[in-house]
């Protein structure tokens, strides 16, 4: 009789419950990398769009809500919002991601940052209202 080369059954059906063991676990964290991702580009947009109000500022001697007005490009699949009460006096923005729907990072500068700290970016649930985060970290 001779011996064939090869694998059992059994042999590939264990491999075949480690590989989905392993990619069960796998999947959730990946999900969490590019949900990070997402608001990392979100951060570094309100970031960027600072710099941006702030040159507008010093050319114009107010902020603009129009991001056509200033040299600034959100990253792809992100929105910004930009209010304002007083356009002299500051501004809030709100970006959001198409890919992250529960999550929003707001950031504001003068008279518009209220409670928080003027030009602190801050990450969190998306709120009813679609305004500024609560001031709660």
């Amino acid at each position: 009789m001779t011996r064939r080369s090869g694998f059992t059954f059994i042999e590939l059906l264990v491999v075949m419950v480690v590989m989905g063991a392993l990619s069960a676990m796998a999947v959730p964290r990946y999900r969490d990398y590019k949900a990070r991702a997402y608001a990392a580009a979100m951060k570094s947009d309100l970031g960027t769009l600072r710099t941006a109000e702030e040159a507008h500022w010093a050319e114009h001697m107010r902020y603009s809500t129009d991001t056509t007005a200033l040299d600034f490009r959100p990253t792809t699949d992100v929105d910004i919002r930009i209010t304002s009460q007083d356009l002299i006096g500051g501004y809030a923005a709100v970006a959001t991601h198409r890919r992250v729907p529960g999550l929003q990072c707001s950031t504001a500068m003068g008279r518009d940052a209220a409670a928080l700290e003027s030009g602190t970016i801050r990450c969190g649930p998306v709120t009813s209202s679609g305004g500024t985060l609560p001031t709660a970290p």
